[in-house]
């Protein structure tokens, strides 16, 4: 009876066990047939690709071999001249004008006189200070000799003193004063323009002449914040007056303002230009090109040679009929090109026209090979 109910219990447990033994079965059953088919799909996959290579006919591409080269990385930015001088010379005593001696658009030397006020009145002033001046050494004179006779009192002689010291001052004002009646000019350079003529009273402090030096001309150009540092200890720049057909001269750095000018932030560059021929006029437009950085023996690439996918950018190399896609790194754009800091190196040839049609691998057949960008425009 014992044995009978130990195979009774066995064979229930057996048969409660048999489901899930299926079930274990199943699984096992599942999941190795899933790891075959995606076994099998990945040589399917991979044998389609290869087949595709082998059908698709080889791509026409153009390729530009990378050469070591110099890179100026520059901005261009709108400038005015001005005079490097301009000066508007002011009347310092009050008078008619009565003569004015030089035209407007005519060159003057300093000191050079230009028009003259009606100096009777100071002449007259200065002839009255003058005898009562010689009067008053007649009687220094003869009160010293007095004194020294004890006949006049020495205060007397100091009263005489003082009062030629007060002479002898006005004197000197007066000779200025007359002096000042011919108006000269305080430079050697350009009369722009004469605003007092002939007749006209002026007072003291009045504008009677513009003077502006031009023999060299002084060029403010407003650097951006953002670039005001990389130009800090920037010597000269090229400037290019557009309204002398795009003349190209050397600008010698003047000052740099340590403080932007009201809310837009921009830094003033003072730039000195020579002008011996004079036909760089004040008011004229130009643009300054100022060099941030020089790169040399850079790699540099067109930017529409390089594809972007996310945060991916890569070119495809052409290595014997066949492309290798490469990660790239960029440093500075400039203008339309771009500084390739790591990926690349001097010598390899790098698709440049038919990359967009590319696969890693893929098979090309080479047009065209250049060694300068420009060279593409001409295919």
């Amino acid at each position: 009876m014992k044995s009978t109910k130990v195979k009774i219990k066995l064979l229930r447990f057996v048969w409660s066990a048999i489901p899930w033994l299926m079930v274990a079965l199943i699984v096992a059953f599942i999941v190795t047939m899933g790891s075959r088919i995606k076994e099998k799909k990945a040589h399917l996959e991979e044998a389609k690709k290869a087949t595709i290579k082998q059908e698709v006919p080889a791509v026409r591409i153009i390729t530009l071999t990378l050469t070591p080269r110099r890179l100026v990385d520059k901005i261009n930015l709108p400038a005015q001249i001005d005079p490097y001088e301009e000066v508007w010379v002011k009347t310092e005593v009050p008078g008619q004008v009565i003569e004015v001696l030089v035209k407007e658009g005519q060159m003057v030397k300093k000191g050079q006189v230009l028009m003259k006020l009606d100096d009777r009145d100071y002449r007259t002033r200065l002839a009255r200070i003058e005898a009562n001046y010689k009067l008053a050494k007649l009687n220094h004179e003869r009160t010293k000799t007095l004194v020294k006779k004890k006949i006049a009192a020495p205060t007397k002689l100091d009263e005489i003193e003082a009062q030629l010291k007060d002479l002898t001052a006005q004197l000197n004002e007066a000779t200025v004063a007359l002096s000042r009646t011919s108006i000269t000019t305080p430079l050697s350079s350009l009369l722009n323009e004469i605003s007092a003529k002939m007749g006209d009273y002026i007072g003291v402090g009045d504008p009677v002449a513009q003077i502006l030096e031009i023999d060299t001309v002084k060029v403010t150009v407003g650097v951006p914040e953002s670039d005001v540092v990389a130009i800090f200890d920037l010597n000269e720049a090229d400037i290019i007056i557009e309204a002398l057909g795009k003349r190209r001269v050397k600008g010698n750095k003047i000052f740099l303002s340590r403080k932007p000018r009201t809310l837009s932030r921009l830094f003033d560059l003072e730039l000195s230009v020579p002008n011996p021929d004079g036909r760089i006029l004040p008011g004229m437009f130009a643009r300054v090109e100022l060099v941030k950085h020089v790169y040399e023996d850079a790699v540099a690439l067109p930017l529409y040679a390089i594809i972007t996918q996310e945060d991916e950018r890569f070119v495809f190399i052409e290595k014997e009929g066949r492309v290798e896609k490469r990660r790239v790194t960029l440093g500075t754009l400039i203008g339309w090109q771009a500084h390739i800091t790591s990926g690349l190196k001097a010598g390899e040839r790098v698709v440049v026209v038919g990359h967009r049609l590319l696969d890693n691998g893929q098979a090309v057949k080479v047009i065209k090979n250049v060694s300068n960008p420009s060279e593409i425009l001409k295919s």
